[in-house]
């Protein structure tokens, strides 16, 4: 599938130093993507100032993130705007990551402690059971007693310390040991400063703690696995922030102003540079930057907004398919960047509507052996070598081989025997064809923001046309054409309210031009089918021609005469008709070619985009 708009340049601008300023140019334009144009614009003085505070400000938050950041570019990447925007949009990216980064390691953090507390207790509890103690009102506080519960590693000896007289209870676990210890509100912080002497953890006792032994250990696990979810609740969006794309970009346009004010800002306050601007359609906007830099030019590439008064260029359709037929869009204008690119359907009507036209195989075989042998001398008669082969399909659809029409069967009908046919089928395309104009028209007009007023009169145009044709077929059509005419006036009405019956009458004035032209249009398609029948009627006669000579040679002259001059008289009023049906029979309804054509340099050029300060 092609694209529907064409490709709009994207205006660019760097600044580069006198002795590179030939050499850059030469590499800018042998990328093939590159139109140089002087800025009709004195540059904005750049704010320094600001720029190294939101520089420094990002390298600040770089620094404290080193290690949550994803992994930068080790280059400068391309800039797109004002430096001073840019670098203050990339800190503000970077303070809202950072805050929401440090808050979701705290909340993951916390609860990291919370379930580690957790399993020590859960240990505890199950080695309290395993040995048949109920520690049962034990947890509850009291005024005199300061009561404590601790998880202590397994090379941590109590016995031989000074709180050993104040353990109440020891309950050995599989990986810890859990002293239990009793003492007066006095002591507590000396038997917690003893017991953390030792490696040992205190384990907090939550109040929601009751029940039997089974029970204690049953809600426990059920908090570990309700803290468990939460924790991987909280990782997925922690994860995401490590490997945010536009982070990476935002730390990568950091790094780059970084790298201009230390090495680019010394040039500019010299005046030592030259200004080279122009527009671009490079997919990968930092592939201009990384080919100056291969050639050990190291500026950075900017895309600011493109002036005012230098409205930007746009490329058709590249592909090899639909190249040839370029010269046949050029002849109506250049789309803009909000208009249909009718580049790929050019490539589909020109053969189709070229072979209805010219049904033969052997003159298409010419046309195709003409374009293969001369199209490298000549690059604008490509278009011959699908349009020879479409009229080679046709020859065989009509069965006619050089005049002869009973040298290969037709694949579909004879011409002279079916005439109201042949005549009704490009009627029939011509239908389609003008409603998949009006279609486009509604498609541009979306682009442009002006759907509604398209949908509230054009589309009524589209759907009454559609009816009054329909209507030939079934007179009950007549109706949906009726209902068109209705939201027709009220659209009119509602587009032009306050202007009275004038704006009515007016409107309907169009509605009868668009209708006419329509109808003529259509009608204008009846004589594709014209042509192949004249076709047909030229064979037959330069073959009636030559019955009529009785001399072998002179059969063979005429014959081969006549089909060469069916072929020159015939190829070049086909090829007329096939460009006025296509520009003044489809365009008309959607294509104004109101945009300027991207015309990008060739091989080493003159530096005509540049300016030296």
């Amino acid at each position: 599938m092609f694209p529907l708009r064409p490709t709009q340049a994207r205006w660019f601008e760097t600044y580069v130093p006198h002795e590179h300023t030939v050499r850059a140019t030469e590499i800018l334009a042998r990328t093939g993507v590159v139109e140089l144009e002087i800025d009709p614009r004195l540059a904005d003085p750049l704010n320094t100032h600001k720029l190294r505070y939101f520089v420094k400000r990002g390298r600040d938050l770089i620094t404290r993130h080193l290690e949550d950041l994803p992994e930068g570019r080790d280059r400068p990447s391309a800039l797109l705007g004002n430096p001073v925007h840019v670098a203050n949009q990339a800190l503000h990216r970077l303070r809202v990551w950072s805050a929401r980064l440090d808050y979701l390691k705290e909340q993951v953090a916390e609860r990291q402690a919370e379930r580690e507390d957790l399993r020590l207790l859960d240990e505890a509890l199950r080695a309290l059971r395993r040995d048949g103690v109920d520690l049962d009102g034990l947890f509850s506080e009291t005024r005199f007693l300061c009561k404590c519960l601790f998880a202590c590693p397994k090379t941590c000896r109590l016995e031989e310390s000074e709180v050993a007289t104040q353990t109440a209870l020891v309950v050995r676990g599989p990986r810890h040991d859990f002293p239990f210890m009793m003492g007066m509100p006095d002591q507590r912080a000396l038997i917690r400063h003893l017991v953390v002497e030792q490696g040992c953890e205190q384990v907090g006792i939550p109040a929601w703690l009751a029940g039997t032994p089974d029970e204690r250990i049953h809600r426990v696990h059920d908090h570990l696995i309700a803290l468990d979810r939460e924790i991987a609740r909280l990782e997925r969006p922690l994860q995401a922030l490590y490997a945010d794309p536009g982070i990476a970009a935002a730390r990568a346009d950091i790094d780059t102003l970084a790298w201009y004010l230390d090495k680019a800002a010394c040039y500019l306050g010299g005046q030592e540079l030259c200004h080279v601007t122009g527009w671009t359609t490079a997919e990968n906007l930092d592939g201009l930057q990384e080919a100056l830099w291969r050639a050990g030019i190291e500026v950075v590439v900017r895309f600011p907004d493109p002036p005012a008064s230098a409205p930007p260029p746009v490329t058709t359709l590249q592909s090899w398919w639909a190249q040839p037929y370029r010269p046949l869009l050029m002849l109506w204008g250049t789309p803009d960047r909000k208009e249909v690119d009718p580049s790929g359907l050019l490539a589909l009507l020109v053969p189709l509507l070229f072979g209805y036209m010219f049904p033969d195989v052997g003159h298409g075989l010419l046309l195709v052996l003409f374009a293969l042998l001369f199209s490298k001398r000549w690059p604008d008669i490509r278009f011959l070598l699908p349009c020879g082969l479409a009229a080679m399909a046709f020859g065989l659809l009509f069965g006619d081989l050089f005049g002869f029409d009973d040298l290969i069967p037709a694949l579909w009908l004879k011409p002279l025997e079916q005439p109201i046919t042949v005549l009704a089928v490009p009627l029939a395309f011509g239908v389609g064809l003008l409603l998949l104009g009006l279609i486009l028209a509604g498609f541009e007009a979306h682009w442009n923001g002006a759907l509604g007023p398209w949908l509230a009169v054009d589309a009524a145009v589209l759907v009454l046309y559609l009816a009054l044709l329909g209507a030939m077929a079934d007179p009950q059509a007549l109706w949906v054409a009726a209902l068109a005419l209705i939201h027709f006036i009220i659209g009119s009405l509602w587009q032009c309210r306050g202007a009275g019956i004038q704006a009515l009458a007016g409107a309907l004035g169009r509605l009868l031009y668009s209708l006419f032209e329509l109808l003529l249009n259509t009608l204008s398609f009846a004589r594709v089918g014209a042509f192949a029948l004249a076709h047909a009627a030229l064979s037959h006669t330069i073959m009636t021609l030559a019955q009529g000579v009785e001399h072998p040679l002179a059969w063979w002259l005429v014959v081969i005469l006549g089909n060469l001059f069916a072929i020159v008289l015939e190829g070049l009023v086909v090829f007329v008709q096939t460009t006025r049906l296509v520009l003044f029979e489809f365009f008309v309804h959607f294509l104004r070619a109101e945009g300027r054509l991207f015309r990008p340099m060739a091989g080493p050029v003159a530096p005509l985009g540049r300016r030296c300060r």
